[in-house]
């Protein structure tokens, strides 16, 4: 995909390093290379830090993307990501809002295009 926003830039896991390639193969986000590299990901010249945190509230993760419904759609296919509910259209009617969880039940709100 193709991301153009993501927030936050902080997330809990109970298992960072899967959490982390989740993340990496599913939003084709780049590793931070270095001391962090197993922790951190890095998207518009920032690290997005995962932190240990097992018995923590699921939080909301927003990733705005650039693709259309059908590309973000064959994408989840592709990485065998179900959708937690359907997808629904934004108030104003140009974006698909998918709906989907990360490993850790995290809810993610992937915004595409329509």
């Amino acid at each position: 995909m193709r991301v153009r926003k993501f927030s936050p830039l902080r997330i809990p896991a109970n298992n960072v390093p899967n959490t982390v390639r989740f993340y990496r193969e599913v939003f084709d986000l780049p590793t931070e290379f270095g001391v962090n590299e197993a922790r951190h990901l890095y998207f518009d010249k920032q690290s997005i830090v995962f932190y240990e945190e097992p018995d923590g509230e699921p939080i909301t993760v927003q990733v705005i993307v650039r693709d259309h419904k059908e590309t973000v759609i064959n994408h989840l296919i592709n990485y065998e990501v179900t959708q937690a509910k359907p997808a629904t259209e934004s108030e104003d009617g140009r974006h698909i809002i998918f709906h989907i969880d990360d490993i850790d039940g995290n809810h993610i709100e992937v915004i595409a295009n329509k």
